[in-house]
């Protein structure tokens, strides 16, 4: 599990690529469940960074279930903790739709009262397009 960071509160967590080693979806579940439940215990509203072509299938099996549990993850987690205030969400994007990942990311940081969602964000999320 690689990036997990935090300014202003925010815990952003950010999924290495997996390889081809299928306990990898394991540990990345495990640990990113553990990073995650710790920042909402302590207050911090927490995002989860997925590649859209992780969520629509297009990269490794691998990378795709750990993109699914990542957001069925954090959508359970939504239910569990928005009685209590936390904030939960995940933002998605493809190559080249870095600067609107980030812009999406500082617009949750800036204290936006979503949980649960999904935010998608550039071209990528809209699938293979017949050529």
């Amino acid at each position: 599990m690689s990036g997990a960071e935090g300014g202003a509160d925010l815990f952003v967590l950010r999924p290495a690529p997996l390889g081809d080693d299928p306990d990898a979806v394991t540990t990345g579940l495990t640990d990113a469940f553990l990073a995650v439940r710790e920042a909402l215990e302590v207050g911090r509203p927490v995002v989860v960074v997925l590649a859209a072509r992780d969520l629509l299938g297009q990269g490794s099996p691998l990378d795709a279930a750990l993109a699914a549990g990542l957001l069925g993850m954090v959508r359970t987690l939504a239910i569990e903790w928005a009685k209590s205030g936390g904030q939960i969400n995940v933002v998605a994007g493809g190559e080249g739709d870095e600067d609107a990942v980030e812009e999406t990311i500082a617009m949750l940081a800036a204290g936006s009262s979503l949980t649960g969602q999904l935010l998608q964000v550039g071209a990528a999320n809209l699938g293979k397009l017949p050529a």
